[in-house]
């Protein structure tokens, strides 16, 4: 760390206040500690903090009311973690679903704690760095492969996103979709049944070897990047090392998008904490394939797309509710162009 990272925790029990703050002032933390999410508040509207780590139920303001207030009052929020001892899955994914980053349960791995924290503050401190578009040659030879893909990065806030991105889209387009959402496998499994079940399209978790076909949806599993061959458009996942200190990571999807669907291609980068996404564009971008980025303001983390946007690679910013007609638009016009390569 170049600097003493500041992390400001929200537990009412003391003895949780001082395993937590112990754990972290030993790993080189500044730990301020409070009672609930109303202290919070009025801290954070003087001071400025890396890492939220907040219990669920609190006092006065509870966890999930916290992080909608800061999601909505602040434009830059540092890295929401919430811990607690509801231990449902519905509890678990309703708390993702409002915005937090990440999610831990009590009882606490301490190690698990420190390991989550590190990455969710590197994640953050991505969005500082700022980069520029390279040109980036990717293929030499014309790809026309036998549909358009779609390709999805997402992350805080991406399943509620995602799901009104998909109502929008047409089923019986000529495109295969490809989903990286960052989260556990859990949350994936859950988080694909119910796409499934509300939108028009046929959802899968991706497995390895699996063949791909126009009219699904192929969703990364937990802890698996995923990729399509350029050769046979067939899923290859693997268990590599992180990227964006995320495994599934976009990044890695994005540029095997591009290598197997050159120009009938479609990125869209949505809501998330970090910079996952913003290296594939470039990939998508380079064989002249299309890149749709959510408008920041519409995100519940600006992060991801305010990271994409910032790399100088040309994109199509657009609100939330206008990504899906202008991914149907560009399928539209792309589907035309390949029948017509395709004669």
């Amino acid at each position: 760390m170049t600097h003493t990272n500041k992390i400001l925790v929200a537990e009412d029990e003391i003895s949780n206040q001082l395993l937590v703050k112990r754990t972290l002032n030993k790993a080189g933390y500044t730990v301020v500690v409070v009672n609930n999410g109303v202290e919070v508040l009025q801290i954070l509207e003087r001071e400025k903090f890396d890492a939220i780590i907040t219990d669920w139920m609190m006092p006065e303001m509870d966890g999930i009311e916290l992080i909608r207030s800061i999601r909505k009052n602040f434009k830059e929020t540092p890295f929401l973690l919430m811990m607690t001892s509801l231990a449902s899955e519905a509890a678990r994914r309703h708390a993702l679903e409002v915005g937090v980053d990440d999610f831990i349960a009590k009882p606490v791995n301490l190690n698990e704690l420190l390991e989550r924290v590190q990455n969710g503050i590197a994640r953050q401190m991505q969005v500082d760095t700022k980069s520029t578009y390279q040109e980036t040659s990717v293929i030499a030879s014309e790809v026309v492969p036998n549909s358009v893909a779609i390709a999805f990065a997402a992350s805080t806030g991406g399943p509620p996103t995602v799901l009104q991105v998909l109502k929008g889209l047409d089923p019986n387009a000529n495109s295969s979709i490809f989903i990286v959402q960052h989260g556990p496998a859990w949350m994936l499994e859950s988080f694909a049944q119910k796409l499934n079940e509300e939108t028009g399209f046929s959802v899968r978790i991706a497995s390895n070897l699996m063949p791909t076909q126009p009219g699904f949806v192929y969703i990364a599993p937990g802890e698996f990047h995923m990729r399509v061959d350029k050769n046979t458009y067939r899923i290859v996942l693997d268990d590599g090392p992180k990227e964006n200190f995320v495994r599934p990571a976009a990044d890695p999807l994005f540029r095997s998008v591009a290598e197997a669907f050159g120009k009938f291609s479609v990125g869209v980068v949505l809501t998330g904490l970090g910079r996952d996404g913003t290296q594939g564009i470039s990939h998508i971008h380079s064989v002249k394939g299309s890149i749709i980025v959510q408008d920041p303001e519409t995100a519940i983390a600006s992060s991801m797309p305010s990271s994409a946007i910032s790399s100088s690679v040309p994109v199509r910013i657009e609100l939330l509710d206008k990504i899906a007609s202008a991914i149907n638009e560009r399928v539209f016009a792309l589907s035309a162009l390949l029948k017509k390569v395709k004669g």
